[in-house]
């Protein structure tokens, strides 16, 4: 879930909530974006080209205290590969949103429809959050595979990831991650 949130925002400016409304949908989002450049639609542009996909607005830290490190959620209802800050999986406000995945429920009475994303604190994964133009998702071993530029290894990694993945695709997301990872080293 990190993935809606890194890399994080470095603008600065307050973070109480201004109302805002998008095609009928009502909420509030931080004051510092809601007259940043990269505020569209209630979700964050600022690293698309990186991403390929919008990031979630910069709510601030959580104020409970607990452990950032990621753990996997699971409970006797969701069984997934989903992993979450430490200190939310044991959270009442930690709440599955079908748009969002999971969110945090803090205050959402404020925030209405713009939920505050999971606080991740100072934890950063050990790889840069790159995505896909297909909207495909991006696996660890995808990733350690296009850093080491092997790219038999990304093929597999991403094939058994996706399995209706074909061999054409697969290569060209290694070629596309491949690109955005020399750009990221820039």
């Amino acid at each position: 879930m990190y993935r809606r949130m890194i890399p994080r925002c470095e603008v600065e400016g307050p973070l109480d909530p201004v109302p805002f409304e998008h095609l009928g949908i009502k909420g509030a989002v931080p004051r510092k974006c809601s007259t940043c450049r990269f505020l569209f639609e209630g979700e964050c542009t600022r690293v698309m080209g990186q991403i390929a996909g919008y990031l979630s607005l910069d709510h601030g830290p959580c104020p409970i205290r607990g452990k950032t490190l990621p753990v996997l959620y699971e409970t006797e209802y969701i069984r997934s590969k989903v992993f979450v800050p430490e200190k939310c999986a044991s959270c009442h406000d930690l709440k599955y949103d079908p748009v969002s995945g999971f969110v945090c429920n803090y205050e959402r009475e404020v925030w209405g429809a713009f939920p505050r994303e999971l606080d991740w604190g100072n934890w950063s994964p050990e790889y840069p959050n790159l995505g896909l133009e297909s909207g495909r998702s991006v696996s660890v071993p995808v990733m350690k595979a296009v850093a080491a530029g092997r790219e038999v290894d990304a093929i597999k990694a991403f094939r058994a990831d996706h399995k209706d993945a074909t061999f054409k695709e697969a290569r060209e997301a290694f070629r596309e991650l491949s690109e955005k990872w020399r750009q990221f080293l820039q």
